[in-house]
Order: structure tokens, then sequence, then C-alpha cells
């Protein structure tokens, strides 16, 4: 019989607890969040899933790419230069939009304290800008695949990259402040 290997993800959930106000509207980060992950749906760059049947597809190569952002923007049939530009344009626009999305967030930590939606939004645009940014690699291995010149992937993808590590800290700031919070209400209580 052999040893089963596998991976766990752990996680820590905070205690059910309701913050639940009729009156109250969305926060402005819980709107740009979610208007940043319905962007990336849209143009293909993520889905948002992070299912184990995604995972278990990856790990052994069964991705259907008939949605693939590089597929759905001709890499594989485009010239190159032409699919370069394109992705190009595409990542600015999302590394731009992610940066004013944790610009938003740190200033949400200077002037209020996170709710648990606020965290939780912010960690869901995240997700699709990791998603994002694989795709935006994906498109330059394509146009690799066909180009005389070979593009510079790492180089190509830095300001992605530098948006998603500021992000990252952002979002680690959002949970530990929303983690002490709910340490000095269950003290209290």
């Amino acid at each position: 019989m052999a040893p089963l290997a596998g991976c766990a993800t752990v996680s820590v959930y905070e205690p059910v607890s309701a913050e639940i106000s009729l009156t109250e509207d969305q926060s402005e980060l819980r709107k740009a969040a979610d208007a940043y992950c319905k962007t990336a749906r849209d143009k293909g760059l993520a889905t948002g899933e992070a299912s184990l049947t995604a995972l278990a597809d990856m790990l052994t190569g069964n991705s259907d790419n008939a949605g693939a952002y590089w597929k759905k923007i001709g890499a594989d049939k485009a010239a190159p230069a032409t699919t370069v530009t394109r992705v190009r344009g595409d990542l600015n626009a999302s590394a731009k939009s992610l940066s004013d999305l944790t610009a938003l967030a740190n200033s949400l930590l200077k002037t209020s304290k996170p709710t648990r939606s606020d965290v939780q939004e912010f960690e869901r645009a995240l997700i699709h800008a990791r998603q994002s940014r694989d795709s935006f690699s994906d498109a330059f291995v394509q146009a690799n695949k066909r180009s005389e010149r070979e593009y510079q992937i790492l180089l190509e993808l830095g300001p992605m990259d530098a948006a998603l590590a500021k992000a990252r800290a952002a979002a680690d700031e959002l949970a530990a402040v929303r983690a002490q919070d709910l340490s000095t209400a269950q003290a209290s209580s």
C-alpha cells in the first residue's frame, strides 16, 4: 500500500459574528474591489475560483484553454508584436487599478477600522490579481512561441509584480488590524 501525499491549506477563521446594518452602504473599498474583480473576469484574466478541481487540473495539465485570456485575445494567431502591445496595455491598466485599490485600502486603515467584508473583498481582489498575472504570463509565452525575438516575461510582468507585492502587504495589514480588533473586543466581553 503506497503512502498518500497531499497538500493542506490551513485557514484561521474568526468566530461567527454579525455585522449587518440595513442602512449602511458598501464601503468604497468593497465597491472598488468588486469592480476590480469584475473587470478581470470580463477581460478573461481571472475566474476568481480556487477550487480543488481547478488545482487538480493545473497539477495534471488537464486545463481547458478555451476561455483563457491568451486565446481570447488571439495570442496564438495574431502577430507577436501586436499581442505584446495588447498584453502590456492590459497589464499596465490592471497594475494601476490594483495600485489604486491598494491606496484605498491603506487610506481606510488610516481613517477607520476595516470590516470583515472589507478584508474579504480585498483578498478576493488579490486572488483575481494573481490570476491576472498568470494570464499575462501565459499570453507572453504564446507570443514568444511565435516571435523571432524573445520577450523577457519577468521583466514584462514587473509592474504587476510590484503592484501585487504592495497589495499583499496591504492585505496582511488589513487582516492584522481586523484580528487585533476582534481580540480586543473578545477580551473586553
